[in-house]
């Protein structure tokens, strides 16, 4: 970690100035992203580009009731995107051969258009489209590219860093409880202590998947002290659904690397399990003495998802085929939250499933399904961990809406993860090298036949 603060001090020292503008003149931000990023470019500083977006993405869900300041990142954080797809698509010869996860999705991103048609914010929905085309474009091929320029350096920093995001959290205690805590929950730079959680989550899926592909990628004490750190805030969130999220990501990726067949058969049967064991669970949890961490009292109510599901369940009669765009299942929130704060719910509908179909009817779900699905299948051969990371994730986003949204510090790391499992140069990484050497040995003892 210090070599990479070391190898980074020219980006932390400008990630501070974002900081430092955001508190002291809010607006200067939006001048000030963009002529970073054009600095940046410049300086062919290609990782650092991509460790800005990270950090855009997070300080846009620092808390808004804690860190008001850091509300202007955002809306900076669209600034941000705008910049990075003009300077992918202006240096488009760079990052070709592309990326593949872009295409597998290709299907999904032409139907989302459709939808559109019966937007009630048809500006939103246009834009959110848009967004969240760009980011499984730009992500994959940034991360692609600063793979095929730095190796995997860049995925030592890139993790390196997120730590740091995560120790950087702890700042939040200088100011207090009121400031870090929710409830007694720990939330660090996110917005609550669930958001903080899924990237816990997020992150040691990155990890495990990197390290899985190159085992050298980090010595055992640096692993102990990631995993450490990880799973120190994944316990101080206190968020079941990415704790149990991560519980079946590890049970699941051992299982699979022995059969697939046998792991994805295991993940049904779990699923049937899993509604045998929430109907018992306080019963459970209370047997095993974990009644404070698991928030007991409010086991029964889902935390007030359940209530959110049955509300968006009402209003998806309405959007059951093709939607109302992206952006929809927000609108109908914020339209009716006089009346779910009377019902003591606050926040969204909590479950990525019925916030697509909200948005692009069960026909887009099933075509994003489609993709996801068969991308993860796919990979498995290559890598099976990818199984695993694929149960997980289709756990997590029952539980949140984060799936949905292209802008926040989550989707992001997804996304990484989705461009390891998917790109030979990166999983294939070591035969590749071998053949190159191969190569490059036969030519050098090649002997060239003189002319005439």
């Amino acid at each position: 970690m210090l070599k990479m603060l070391r190898d980074e001090y020219q980006f932390m020292a400008l990630a501070l100035i974002w900081i430092m503008a955001a508190v002291f003149a809010g607006p200067i931000v939006f001048a000030l992203l963009p002529l970073s990023i054009l600095f940046i470019r410049s300086r062919e500083m290609w990782p650092e580009m991509f460790f800005g977006f990270l950090l855009v993405l997070v300080l846009s869900d620092v808390a808004k009731d804690a860190f008001v300041s850091m509300n202007v990142f955002k809306s900076a954080k669209n600034t941000y995107i705008v910049v990075l797809a003009v300077v992918f698509f202006l240096h488009r010869e760079h990052f070709a051969p592309y990326a593949r996860v872009f295409d597998l999705f290709l299907p999904f991103f032409l139907f989302s258009i459709i939808p559109l048609i019966f937007s009630n914010t048809i500006l939103v929905g246009i834009q959110k489209t848009l967004s969240y085309a760009l980011l499984y474009l730009i992500v994959p091929n940034f991360v692609l590219y600063n793979f095929r320029r730095s190796g995997w350096e860049f995925i030592r920093n890139l993790i390196w860093f997120m730590v740091v995001i995560l120790l950087a959290g702890l700042v939040t205690y200088l100011y207090g409880d009121w400031y870090s805590h929710v409830n007694g929950r720990f939330r660090g730079l996110f917005g609550n202590p669930n958001g903080l959680g899924i990237f816990c989550y997020l992150t040691l899926v990155l990890v495990t998947v990197a390290i899985s592909i190159n085992r050298g990628l980090f010595a055992f004490y640096e692993k102990a002290i990631i995993y450490g750190v990880i799973l120190y805030f994944l316990f101080s969130s206190g968020s079941r659904a990415s704790t149990t999220a991560v519980l079946i990501f590890l049970v699941f990726h051992r299982l699979v690397a022995r059969s697939p067949s046998l792991g994805f058969v295991l993940f049904l049967a779990a699923l049937g399990v899993g509604e045998v064991v929430s109907s018992n669970l306080p019963a459970i949890v209370e047997a095993l003495g974990l009644e404070k961490y698991f928030r007991l009292r409010t086991l029964e109510s889902g935390s007030g998802r359940y209530f959110a599901w049955e509300f968006a369940w009402i209003h998806i009669q309405d959007y059951f085929v093709l939607g109302g765009g992206f952006g929809n299942d927000e609108f109908i929130f914020r339209k009716h939250r006089f009346y779910l704060w009377r019902m003591n719910h606050q926040g969204g509908v909590h479950n990525s499933y019925l916030s697509f179909w909200l948005d692009v009817g069960i026909v887009g779900l099933l075509i994003y399904l489609r993709s996801f699905l068969l991308m993860f299948i796919k990979a498995s051969k290559a890598v099976p961990m990818s199984l695993a990371v694929m149960f997980s994730t289709l756990f997590s986003i029952m539980y949140e809406s984060w799936l949905v949204g292209s802008l926040n510090p989550f989707t992001i790391v997804l996304l990484t993860t989705m461009t390891l499992v998917t790109e030979e140069e990166i999983y294939d990484w070591e035969h590749l090298s071998e053949a190159d050497e191969a190569t490059h040995e036969a030519s050098d003892g090649e002997v060239v036949p003189a002319l005439g």
